[in-house]
């Protein structure tokens, strides 16, 4: 039997290869891959996960009543000028008062809102000389209101031919405070509470008490939030700080309903929580659900 030869050239050659393509492909497969493209939101090093800024929590309404963020973190409106045209009691001129008034609530209630987190967007104004049918459904009579608010399509109606025969006619102030009560609503569907409160009224009924005074509560609260934007406004630009006053006392001449229609309270309460934010500025003191029912009778 032969033995096989130890240094036969051709298998030295053959093992060399075989050595040279492992280590070769050692080397491919340590090699750090390329890859094109754009770096993922998200990925990092794991050993440094403070330098990637955090993501800011999207804006939303917030769907609670007395415990509602917005009334238990007490904020204010902070000081604004408004620069409102001469006022005048043609269909034009209280248009253009409206509107003017609209745009200093914004500068109002717009940053209040944003600081809080909450979603802000501007109300459309429905400013015609006659209260039209909307997304809410039926205008309301004459006796029963001179302006209102639809949440769905976030509009405010100011009827002017209304609001200066029926309403507030040639007194300046009278038609603030309506105007002001108005977007306080505006700002209730903004912050969730008006959708909350309806989701309460649309369980309980309607016309029932328990309805009634949900809508009492709701109803109360814009003026307390009336009363904040005439105090943040007060003696400033256009209004003055008579006119002010004038406009947060204009709540105390509220009309009384019957108490089976009783959805927007007594005259007495009605001037109180209008009071109350104009003496307060804060959202705290406009905490109509966390009221006892005697002061949203």
């Amino acid at each position: 039997m032969t033995q096989p030869a130890k240094n036969n050239p051709v298998l030295l050659a053959g093992v060399f290869v075989l050595v040279v393509a492992f280590v070769l492909g050692i080397g491919q497969l340590s090699r750090p891959r390329v890859v094109t493209g754009h770096a993922l939101a998200g990925s990092r090093p794991a050993t440094s996960p403070s330098t990637e800024p955090s993501t800011p929590i999207r804006p939303r309404a917030v769907y609670r009543l007395a415990d509602h963020p917005f009334l238990v973190k007490p904020v204010s409106l902070p000081q604004v000028t408004c620069a409102m045209p001469p006022f005048g009691v043609q269909d034009a001129q209280l248009a253009a008062y409206y509107a003017a008034g609209v745009e200093c609530l914004d500068a109002a209630w717009g940053p209040l809102l944003t600081a809080a987190n909450l979603p802000f967007d501007k109300p459309v104004l429905d400013a015609s000389p006659e209260l039209k049918d909307g997304p809410c459904g039926a205008a309301p009579e004459s006796d029963h209101a001179v302006a209102y608010y639809c949440g769905r399509n976030r509009t405010i109606y100011m009827p002017t031919a209304r609001l200066r025969d029926n309403g507030g006619g040639d007194a300046p102030a009278t038609h603030l405070a309506t105007l002001a009560h108005e977007y306080g609503h505006h700002v209730q569907a903004l912050t969730g509470l008006l959708r909350a409160a309806d989701l309460k009224i649309t369980d309980a009924g309607e016309k029932t008490p328990a309805g009634l005074e949900m809508s009492r509560r709701i109803e109360l609260q814009a003026n307390c939030f009336a009363g904040m934007f005439l105090m943040s406004a007060a003696g400033r630009g256009s209004v003055t700080a008579s006119l002010a006053r004038q406009a947060q006392e204009d709540f105390q001449f509220a009309i009384e309903e019957k108490p089976e229609n009783n959805a927007h309270g007594s005259a007495k309460n009605q001037a109180q929580w209008a009071a109350a934010g104009f003496k307060a500025n804060s959202t705290d003191a406009c905490n109509t659900f966390a009221a006892p029912a005697p002061q949203v009778g």
